[in-house]
């Protein structure tokens, strides 16, 4: 009986392991020209290690940037190049790949050991809403 029941549980952690791995979505690297229609002039919301987070990408090059808990954003500059988008906030350049998880619409800044999603807000949403 005891054998019964061992097989029993191990076949069926294995059909809720099959029925609980998600698939993986198809991602794509967006192009220098698809990073900068996404964000030029827009705002985006997002997730920074375990904070909701908004930023505001001006056409100027100016990006503001606040997560929860922050009294005012951060300001700092922003640019695309190499198929990445790029940030300084005072202490040097960072690049980030972009890419869209096609099957669920979500964006993530990705770059060694970093993965942070985020959604597009579009136009002329950003800095009315207080975090």
């Amino acid at each position: 009986m005891k054998t019964t029941i061992k097989t029993y549980l191990i076949s069926l952690l294995t059909a809720l392991l099959l029925v609980a791995t998600p698939a993986v979505a198809a991602e794509k690297n967006l192009s220098d020209a698809e990073i900068k229609s996404l964000l030029n002039g827009k705002s985006i919301a997002g997730v920074h290690y375990a904070s909701r987070t908004l930023q505001y990408f001006s056409e100027s090059g100016l990006t503001l940037w606040i997560k929860d808990g922050d009294a005012k954003p951060s300001e700092g500059q922003w640019k695309v190049e190499n198929n990445s988008y790029c940030s300084n906030f005072g202490s040097d350049w960072g690049c980030y790949k972009v890419v869209l998880d096609e099957e669920q619409q979500i964006y993530y800044f990705i770059k060694e050991g970093f993965r942070a999603p985020f959604i597009s807000l579009g136009e002329g949403a950003m800095l009315n809403i207080s975090m």
